[in-house]
C-alpha cells in the first residue's frame, strides 16, 4: 500500500507500509505527519490512521493541525496522471470524424434546400412571415417531388449520427470519433462514468450555446471562446474549457 505524506505544507513523498513503519521507528516520520492513500476519504495524522487499523498503537498527542488544502489538489493531480490521458493526436482525430459525420451531411442538406434562387427569393419576402412560410413548404414540395436519394442520405446520415452520440454519451461517455480512438469522457478527477449530464448536457449542449449565443450576440466573443478552447488542450492535464465547465477528463478508455 502507498502513502502520500506531508509535514504541514511540506510534502514529504510517496511509501510504502514497511517505509512507514520503519520512519516512524527512525524518527524520521511523527505520528502527527499527515497521510492518505486510496480509499481514504480525507487526509489523516499517521497516529489516527494507525489507531483506526490497530487500536491498541499508542502515539503522542496531537499538538499541530496543518491545512490540507495543498495535499487535496497534489492527490487529485496524481489520479488524473493514474488515469492515462487521451494524446492530442486521439482527440483531434476523433474530432475530425465526428465533424465529418455531423458537419457534412448538414452542409449537403443545406445546400440542397437552400440553393442561390431559393436564398434570393425568401431575402425579398423578409417582411412577409405567410408568403416566407409558403415559399418554405413550395420548397419541401419540391425537393421532395424530384425523388433524388442525396437529400434524404444525407439527412438519415445526420440523424443516425445525432443519435448515436448522444446514446454512446450518456452509457460511455464517447461519441462515434472517440469510439474508433479508443478514448472517452469521465468525472474529474476519480474516472468515474460521466453520464448524461457531465458528458453531453454540460459538456456539449451547454458549451455549444456559450459560443452560438456569443456569436449572435457579442461578436467576437463566441470566438474568443472557441479559440480558448482548442488552445486549453496544451494544458498539462489536458482539459479544454468545456472539460472545466462540466468538470470532465477525456482517457485511454481500459478494455
Amino acid at each position: 500500500m502507498k502513502y502520500h505524506l506531508a509535514r504541514g505544507e511540506e510534502q514529504l513523498g510517496t511509501f510504502n507500509d514497511l517505509d512507514v513503519s520503519a520512519g516512524l521507528r527512525e524518527g524520521r516520520f511523527k505520528p502527527t505527519d499527515l497521510c492518505w492513500t486510496e480509499g481514504m476519504k480525507d487526509w489523516e495524522t499517521l497516529k489516527d490512521h494507525l489507531q483506526e487499523l490497530n487500536p491498541e498503537v499508542a502515539a503522542p498527542s496531537i499538538s499541530e493541525q496543518p491545512s490540507i488544502t495543498a495535499l487535496r489538489a497534489e492527490v487529485r493531480q496524481d489520479q488524473v496522471i493514474r488515469l492515462e490521458m487521451a494524446s492530442l493526436g486521439q482527440r483531434f482525430a476523433a474530432k475530425l470524424i465526428d465533424f465529418a459525420l455531423i458537419i457534412v451531411p448538414l452542409w449537403v442538406v443545406l445546400t440542397m434546400v437552400f440553393d442561390q434562387a431559393f436564398v434570393e427569393e425568401t431575402q425579398k419576402l423578409q417582411n412577409d412571415p405567410t408568403a416566407m412560410v409558403n415559399a418554405m413548404q413550395k420548397r419541401a414540395e419540391k425537393l421532395q417531388a424530384s425523388g433524388g436519394m442525396k437529400l434524404p442520405l444525407a439527412s438519415l446520415v445526420f440523424d443516425m449520427a445525432l443519435i448515436v452520440n448522444v446514446v454512446l454519451l450518456t452509457l460511455r461517455g464517447q461519441t462515434i470519433g472517440k469510439l474508433c480512438l479508443g478514448i472517452q469522457v469521465v468525472r474529474f478527477p476519480d474516472g468515474a462514468r460521466a453520464g448524461f449530464i457531465k458528458a453531453l448536457l454540460l459538456r456539449s449542449v451547454l458549451f455549444f450555446i456559450l459560443v452560438f449565443t456569443g456569436l449572435i450576440y457579442f461578436g467576437g466573443l463566441g470566438l474568443a471562446l472557441l479559440m480558448a478552447d482548442s488552445l486549453m488542450i496544451f494544458r498539462k492535464d489536458r482539459r479544454c474549457l468545456h472539460d472545466l465547465v462540466a468538470d470532465t477528463l477525456v482517457t485511454k478508455r481500459k478494455a
